[in-house]
């Protein structure tokens, strides 16, 4: 599924790992991106500095992207940091300008109205909104009963919550959701599945 977004986004790759720490977490974090996409045969891959140490050099790399890759950590690191920095806004621009963004875990949590934040004690709060009326569980292997509880007493019940596995994916596009990878996702609150 990572291939085909390669394909999509027909541009360069940019990671930035902000839901790790700074410093060794995020080059580490930033570098493993940088090398799958490499492998799956991206040409103009790169890791964008981390804007919390440079701001202007981070921003200008995140502006450049085409396919911008955000993998997992702390969802409340992430959340903050888009936030209360410009990348927020790079996100929001890049998908009005036809570009790709790849939220793993917590990156995919983030990009939703809602989400979990599990390093907070659960707490249930507003994402980025840039998916709406959805909010993801990522690692989906059903269970999960202290997430569905938060959730169940926090987010609306028109609110899609997306139960997904590990090595699968959503691919939304407008209003219409695709399940990809290789097992299908679970609309928790229907028990219904997509299928890749």
């Amino acid at each position: 599924m990572d291939a085909d977004l390669l394909v999509r986004a027909g541009g360069r790759v940019v990671v930035t790992a902000l839901a790790g720490r700074p410093g060794h977490d995020y080059r580490t974090a930033t570098a493993n991106g940088v090398r799958h996409f490499r492998e799956l045969g991206g040409r103009d891959v790169m890791g964008a500095p981390d804007v919390r140490e440079q701001p202007e050099e981070a921003l200008a790399a995140l502006r450049a992207a085409r396919l911008l890759v955000l993998p997992g950590g702390s969802p409340a690191r992430l959340l903050a940091v888009l936030q209360d920095t410009a990348v927020g806004e790079c996100v929001s621009d890049l998908l009005v300008d036809d570009g790709v963004v790849l939220g793993a875990s917590a990156g995919a949590m983030v990009l939703c109205d809602w989400l979990v934040l599990p390093d907070r004690g659960m707490a249930v709060v507003r994402g980025l909104g840039l998916v709406p009326d959805t909010l993801v569980v990522p690692h989906w292997a059903g269970g999960r009963d202290d997430w569905l509880e938060a959730i169940e007493g926090s987010v609306p019940s028109e609110v899609d919550v997306l139960g997904v596995p590990e090595e699968s994916g959503v691919l939304v596009r407008a209003a219409e959701l695709t399940a990809v990878g290789r097992s299908p996702t679970t609309l928790v609150r229907s028990g219904r599945e997509l299928r890749p």
